[in-house]
């Protein structure tokens, strides 16, 4: 009788237990790159809605004062970026061409800007993303967004 208590109560088998290690190593071989890839994605969605609420801001300064040329700068406040266009704390930075304005027409409400508006990851773990706003009035969309994974040697469309 007490061999029989002994023998029940030994535990896991080694197949058993190898078994589970496959099984969970599996798990781990699939899930790893998913997750890689979703944590990707939201960093690059991050940079999207940053420079979207940019582009807002500018085209709603633009429109309030249509006719006359607006710099970046006037949407930073509207986007919650300092003054000289990072966040706090300092995870991308927003930036267009050196003296880069938009103007609205008063009459036809086309915008006019030539340079794209550039958001560059500064902090480590989006330093290598970038998204770029480029404006076509004559485009189809006027207003496309493409975004960039190697720091911006090559932009494909997000």
């Amino acid at each position: 009788m007490r061999k029989m208590l002994r023998r029940t109560e030994a535990g896991f088998t080694l197949i058993e237990m190898l078994i589970v290690v496959l099984l969970v190593g599996i798990l781990a071989a699939v899930a790893a790159p998913v997750y890689f890839g979703y944590t990707k994605d939201a960093k690059t969605a991050e940079g999207k809605a940053l420079v979207g609420s940019v582009w807002t801001g500018w085209q709603a300064a633009a429109q309030l004062d249509c006719g006359v040329a607006q710099t970046i700068t006037v949407a930073y406040p509207k986007a919650a970026l300092s003054a000289t266009g990072t966040t706090t704390p300092a995870r991308w930075d927003v930036s267009v061409a050196e003296g880069e304005k938009l103007t609205m027409d008063c009459t036809t409400g086309a915008y006019t800007l030539t340079a794209p508006v550039v958001t560059s990851g500064t902090a480590t773990d989006v330093s290598s993303i970038k998204i770029q706003l480029a404006y076509n009035v004559a485009a189809t969309p006027p207003v496309v967004l493409t975004c960039s994974s190697d720091t911006g040697a090559t932009y494909t469309p997000c």
